[in-house]
């Protein structure tokens, strides 16, 4: 059973939910994801890891005090950051999908100390792709304009979806999809506008985040390996020289295939269960394991 509150934060207030015992787990959604969008990871997870979810700021039931205010990527590390320290008791392993990824990039890059390590799962950091995949990308961005111009935010959002790798019908064959936050709510144009905006806006620091890159794990969907946010992963892994690992399903594997996906988290993270209660593989230490990344 999920427990929820709030949290003000500089400009917002954050809803959020923790559940399960172990250490600490940050779920960064992606896109129009809420804190309900990783239940089914949660619920796989309870027994080995205290899982944090919560909606980002401007969607559902994290208001805007002014709700003009511009967003960036730095501004949800910050509410990222401050959720950690209101409700963990120190560093906390992070998963980051798409959005989410990026903003678990900028927060392990202005606060390592809070991120022991982060699985960054098809950031959409387009700075990292070839020319020739930069231009494509320019190309799609003008093509999902036109749209929203011509036919409205709606099938827009259906085009920049096609994009990423996502098929709602690649899931666990129980696994019932949630209705995302776009289905939730009004926020299309939010996500496709001001959200979207902000993705375009920010880089992520490859300097900063070479000191540290032994946290962190690049990552791709099985099915989505030939669209664009997972080539992103790819270059990002070899531009930190780490190895790009593979995970169930396409760009949102965790939501629609969270078995599979909390296994393999379970796996990358280095924590297993045992009848005897939670281990870590390697070590009874995860910051000791880390060292020996």
């Amino acid at each position: 059973m999920a427990t929820c509150n709030t949290l003000p934060v500089r400009g917002a207030r954050l809803f959020y939910k923790v559940r399960g015992t172990g250490p600490a787990l940050l779920v960064l959604q992606g896109g129009g994801g809420n804190a309900d969008a990783s239940d089914g990871l949660a619920s796989e997870l309870d027994a080995t890891f205290t899982t944090i979810s919560y909606d980002r700021r401007g969607l559902l039931r994290s208001p805007l005090d002014d709700p003009r205010q511009a967003l960036s990527i730095e501004q949800h590390a910050e509410d990222a950051r401050a959720l950690i320290e209101h409700v963990a008791p120190g560093p906390v392993f992070a998963f980051g999908s798409s959005v989410g990824a990026l903003i678990g990039l900028e927060l392990l890059t202005r606060w390592p100390d809070h991120v022991t390590r982060l699985v960054a799962h098809e950031p959409p950091a387009t700075e990292l792709l070839s020319e020739d995949g930069q231009a494509n990308y320019k190309q799609l961005c003008a093509e999902i304009r036109d749209i929203a111009l011509s036919q409205g935010p709606r099938p827009a959002l259906r085009k920049q979806i096609s994009s990423m790798g996502i098929d709602r019908d690649d899931r666990e064959g129980d696994s019932e999809p949630p209705a995302s936050a776009r289905e939730q709510s009004q926020h299309t144009s939010f996500l496709l506008t001001r959200e979207a905006r902000a993705v375009e806006r920010f880089r992520v620091n490859l300097n900063a985040l070479t000191r540290v890159s032994e946290r962190i794990v690049p990552a791709h969907g099985a099915s989505s390996r030939e669209y664009y946010p997972a080539e992103c992963a790819i270059s990002l892994a070899q531009a930190l020289a780490r190895t790009a690992e593979e995970f169930p399903g396409g760009h949102t594997g965790y939501v629609l295939r969270p078995r599979a996906f909390g296994r393999k988290l379970g796996e990358v993270f280095g924590v297993t269960t045992r009848a005897s209660g939670l281990v870590y593989a390697g070590s009874s230490d995860p910051t000791e394991r880390m060292d020996q990344t």
